[in-house]
């Protein structure tokens, strides 16, 4: 498998029988699958091998003044702003996306889950819900993606409890309006102590006949002088060398923003935009709205942790993390016209945490240089901790005796080492838990990906988002907060402390922001009055022209995205396979 590098490459043109724009989890999974079929692929990502800064000024986006308060954009740069290298929430003022290879997988946290059955059906309280393909069509490129991504045993409900060998906590929290939600970590087959990053697995281990051309921005789809097939594309590095690419398929996998940006600004055929001609385009942006609804009490986080912590499950030879939580039931949504949602645990730092104070007197950024000299004295065995991790991490230990050391851990102390490997193997010390909720967002045309006035480096018109969490997904975060306390107080335990805006039931006053989970904005629908692309995934009116990743989920669910994103990915490739 060739990478090539546009900035290196002397030709103008590339044929190719299928190119698949965006070099992330969805588009490299297909080429991967593809991978034998007797086919050229040619996958075309804009950055290079990792991010830079130079890359990420392209990820700017012109956001509606009304997106955000001024707490919640200070929220928002506080959550995402350690996710990667360059965000800024002044510059991705929507989204978290990342160029290079391995796309948004060089940021995530690689929390998976599949959705539920309820979450791809028509239900009458969910405008434009139900899928056009249903959970037992998908089921097996699940399986596909959960192997992909090096999952675990394939369980995220309470028999998860008797699986690991462990007695529920007590007292249960899955009565009422909640049933148990597990989630589990997507762990590298390369770095024992990281997590799935599509871009160095993909090199670890190639594929053939697949061509990578980095340093590539895709900026035209091509089609017939009617818009009715496409027949390729224009691409071009930062300097302005140009390659045209020649494909009898295209497959755009840029992200929600990027794929629906392009199709907006390929309009040589199509006023409007290629496949756009029932402006449908853009339209039915989606996220996972999510706001704290509670805080534990002083001297409870140790209780909340045998609830709400990570937990290590050992199968054949190897060690999964998973991260326990609530959802809310499929008998309270039918029965409160609730969307889906869930809540979990997140711990916060304390100020005297030894690896922040250690961070800020490396980067010589500390403004109490002996107060955190004092708070790294205070804490010798968390840092041996640390380095011990970061000594395995960094590879100075041969990989089986790293894979053996991690895997150990695991077993033996499995929240200790499992809550380390989720904050990135830092044992942090800890001043709080805060109850996070998190909630499906009904499909709403107004929240959309448009063209901006404004320009990049590359004179392309920016993506100009408009996007709220809207008064459905507040309602419901207020319905997973009152549920919650009322749960927990009917427990026996001491029940955490309610948010004001819970309390004083005011949703509106709930600093909500997006998770960076973009979603439907070339959705799947039968009725291309409704959606940008059918069941297979494959542009409405436009031949040839497909589209994988998060943009075309008709409905969001509460859980991360990237497992049902590559099952239907992966469900594509099957059927660009059996095409002729």
């Amino acid at each position: 498998m060739p990478i090539l590098s546009l900035n290196e490459w002397t030709s103008e043109t590339i044929a190719t029988d299928i190119a698949i724009v965006g070099g992330g989890a969805c588009g490299l999974a297909i080429a991967r699958a593809l991978a034998g079929s007797g086919r050229a692929v040619t996958v075309l990502e804009s950055g290079g091998l990792e991010e830079d800064p130079a890359h990420e000024a392209l990820n700017a986006v012109e956001s509606d003044p009304a997106n955000w308060t001024q707490a919640e954009a200070a929220l928002r740069d506080q959550y995402h702003r350690n996710l990667t290298q360059h965000w800024d929430g002044g510059h991705q003022t929507y989204g978290v996306r990342c160029r290079g290879l391995g796309g948004s997988t060089q940021a995530w946290a690689g929390k998976c889950a599949p959705f539920e059955p309820l979450d791809l059906s028509p239900r009458d309280w969910v405008p434009r819900s139900g899928w056009p393909v249903d959970r037992e069509a998908l089921a097996p490129f699940i399986e596909e993606a959960s192997e992909l991504l090096n999952l675990g045993p394939r369980i995220y409900d309470a028999s998860l409890w008797e699986a690991m060998d462990r007695k529920v906590p007590a007292p249960s929290l899955s009565h009422g309006p909640f049933d148990t939600q597990f989630w589990q970590f997507a762990r590298s087959r390369r770095q024992a102590t990281d997590i799935m990053r599509f871009g160095a697995d993909f090199r670890a281990d190639p594929p053939a006949d697949v061509t990578v051309m980095t340093h590539a921005t895709v900026t035209r789809l091509l089609s017939n002088e009617e818009g009715s097939r496409c027949t390729g594309l224009e691409a071009r590095n930062i300097a302005g060398k140009r390659l045209t690419v020649r494909a009898a398929r295209v497959v755009l996998a840029a992200s929600a923003v990027e794929n629906a940006r392009l199709m907006l600004m390929s309009r040589d055929a199509v006023s409007a935009g290629l496949g756009n001609q029932n402006d449908q385009v853009g339209r039915c942006l989606m996220d996972h709205p999510i706001a704290t609804v509670a805080r534990a009490q002083p001297g409870t986080l140790n209780q909340w942790a045998a609830h709400f912590g990570l937990f290590g499950f050992r199968q054949a030879g190897q060690t999964h993390v998973y991260m326990h939580g609530l959802r809310l039931s499929d008998d309270f949504q039918r029965h409160n016209d609730a969307l889906s949602g869930a809540v979990f645990v997140t711990e916060e730092r304390a100020p005297d945490d030894p690896f922040s104070a250690m961070s800020r007197l490396v980067k010589r950024k500390s403004t109490a240089p002996l107060s955190d000299l004092a708070a790294l004295a205070r804490s010798p065995v968390r840092l041996a901790r640390g380095i011990t991790a970061r000594t395995l991490e960094r590879g100075y230990l041969p990989a089986p005796m790293t894979r053996f050391a991690v895997n150990t851990a695991l077993r033996l102390f499995p929240n200790t080492v499992a809550q380390d490997y989720q904050s990135g193997s830092m044992p942090v010390k800890l001043s709080g838990l805060r109850f996070e909720a998190t909630t499906e967002q009904p499909p709403d045309p107004e929240n959309r990906v448009t063209l901006s006035d404004q320009r990049d480096a590359l004179d392309l018109p920016l993506p100009r988002v408009r996007w709220s969490a809207g008064p459905a997904a507040r309602e419901n975060l207020l319905r997973i907060g009152e549920a919650l306390a009322e749960n927990l107080s009917v427990a026996g335990d001491v029940a955490p402390i309610p948010e004001d805006w819970v309390r004083e039931r005011t949703p509106e006053g709930a600093v909500a922001i997006d998770l960076g989970h973009s979603m439907g904005s070339t959705r799947m629908s039968t009725d291309p009055k409704r959606g940008v692309v059918d069941a297979d995934c494959a542009v409405h009116g436009v031949a040839g022209l497909y589209i994988a990743g998060g943009s075309v989920l008709p409905t969001s669910g509460h859980a991360n995205p990237t497992l049902m994103m590559l099952a239907v990915a992966l469900r594509l490739a099957d059927h660009l396979r059996g095409r002729p």
